[in-house]
């Protein structure tokens, strides 16, 4: 059995409304618009590692593990506030 014919028996499987749904994602992946969705989030990725290296080159980064005690700190406050 090749890879197309194993997908197509999967497909068939599904209900019809997720069978549309597949269909649709196949013609999606048709145009163009995949490609300029994914190029657009790409570059928002680098824009905001780009944030976080300016960041950590103006030395303003904290410790993992100090971070991480904040959070936890927060955490017991608010299950604390509930708590009452």
């Amino acid at each position: 059995m090749t890879t197309e014919q194993a997908i197509v028996d999967k497909v068939r499987e599904l209900s019809s409304e997720k069978q549309q749904d597949v269909l649709a994602f196949i013609e999606f992946l048709n145009t163009d618009e995949w490609q300029i969705r994914y190029q657009k989030r790409f570059r928002q990725l680098q824009q905001e590692v780009q944030i976080g290296i300016d960041a950590a080159d103006r030395g303003d980064v904290i410790d993992a593990d100090v971070m991480f005690q904040n959070l936890r700190d927060k955490l017991r406050q608010k299950r604390a506030q509930v708590g009452q």
